[in-house]
């Protein structure tokens, strides 16, 4: 196992939780001062995530689909539920067994990660950067590459709109606490998933393909850490106005 693609691998995926937990949060604070109406505030956080939010719950519904389990029904309608958490939309599909219902609950994890990929390969380039970084042992020039490949993401045709685009998927692809809940309730379950996952990490770490995912990740982190920025600044502007 190679340590620095693990570490690589492991770093932007954490980087990238802390800074979709931190978004979510400031997002909700924004929005929730700047209408001072819990309602509206609700709705227009969901309306910024809706494409997100519509491939996750799609991926429910496909997942549902291809195992053989029926969906009873589909709602992309946001709530927000007890201790101002918000829900923005959900699935409802027939019982079944834990691994199919687990399977279905990671489902928009995979479709997430596969769209973050082709917006990052088909319009950023990040295919190229990646194979550019195979390619030297010089980590000034790997630095070189990331900080090119940074400058060009505005400069892509249509960035901004794309930019957005990974912005929502980036925010709604990890599974949430309910589609978690068939690994949690089964310990032999979550066991298996353990090994597997240790499994499919070793095999990738073992390829250069680890790099591939720690730049998709670093992607999605570098997104939203600038909409992080932004959402900062609009929350000092709102602090500076008359209330």
């Amino acid at each position: 196992m190679q340590w620095g693609a693990l570490i690589a691998l492991v770093g932007t995926f954490a980087a990238l939780l802390i800074l979709e937990r931190r978004v979510h949060q400031r997002m909700q604070q924004v929005l929730l001062r700047s209408t001072g109406n819990p309602t509206l505030a609700t709705v227009l956080y969901a309306l910024v995530l809706l494409p997100g939010v519509a491939l996750h719950e799609l991926s429910h519904v496909l997942a549902a689909r291809l195992l053989g389990v029926r969906v009873r029904k589909l709602s992309l309608r946001p709530e927000r539920l007890h201790g101002g958490v918000v829900r923005f939309g959900y699935v409802e599909v027939l019982r079944s067994d834990d691994l199919r219902a687990a399977l279905i609950g990671l489902a928009p994890l995979a479709t997430g990660i596969a769209a973050l990929a082709l917006v990052g390969t088909h319009v950023f380039g990040l295919d190229q950067t990646w194979r550019a970084l195979m390619t030297t042992d010089e980590p000034t020039e790997a630095v070189l590459h990331i900080a090119r490949w940074v400058i060009a993401l505005a400069q892509a045709p249509d960035a901004w709109l794309w930019l957005y685009a990974a912005f929502a998927i980036a925010n709604t692809m990890l599974p949430s606490a309910s589609d978690l809940q068939p690994w949690s309730s089964n310990p032999l379950l979550m066991l298996a998933l353990v090994g597997a996952a240790a499994l499919a990490l070793n095999a990738i770490i073992a390829l250069p393909w680890a790099y591939w995912f720690a730049l998709l990740f670093a992607f999605a982190a570098l997104v939203n850490a600038a909409a992080l920025v932004m959402l900062s600044l609009l929350s000092r502007l709102l602090d500076a106005l008359p209330r």
